[in-house]
């Protein structure tokens, strides 16, 4: 079982917090945020999914956990693979900028003639975004609620990879 005050993580990687109390197979966790959750211990583990097997992508690798704040652990940046797609990212890539979505398939379809951006899945069309504006899916999603922010972010990253390339 689990020790009180032990790091845990859930098996699908989406949560994880410190154990407050252990009763029969439940297990009680409180999430950094202050939220108290609880889960059968066979959903738990001591090592963080995400990062013991899921692969790191070279082309998104940002670092965007946040040492000593943000989130109990690292979750590494990666390539989202379609697999992986849930309503959330679908609702995530509806509030990327239209210009941004329209320049970003733009230079896609330049690099990758005759395919069209428009064919794509929802998980190539998130890492194709990220990967030319710099902005890690991670930080499109913590900006949902802040589409103006997300907006400039994209746009900064946007112009900086034209003048790079």
């Amino acid at each position: 079982m689990f020790a009180v005050g032990q790091l845990v993580w859930h098996r699908d990687g989406r949560r994880s917090g410190k154990v407050l109390e252990c009763q029969g197979d439940r297990v009680y966790i409180e999430q950094e945020n202050g939220a108290e959750l609880d889960f059968p211990a066979a959903d738990l583990t001591t090592t963080s999914p995400l990062a013991a097997t899921r692969p790191q992508s070279a082309s998104t690798s940002s670092g965007t956990g946040k040492p000593g704040g943000g989130n109990n652990f690292l979750v590494p940046s990666r390539t989202l693979i379609a697999a992986d797609i849930t309503p959330e990212h679908v609702q995530v890539l509806s509030i990327v900028p239209v210009r941004t979505v329209q320049a970003v398939a733009a230079l896609y379809e330049r690099r990758n003639r005759p395919k069209r951006f428009d064919a794509l899945g929802t998980a190539e069309k998130l890492n194709f975004i990220a990967e030319i504006t710099a902005v890690p899916y991670r930080t499109m999603r913590e900006c949902r609620d802040r589409p103006g922010e997300l907006g400039l972010m994209m746009g900064k990253g946007l112009a900086d990879s034209q003048k790079a390339g």
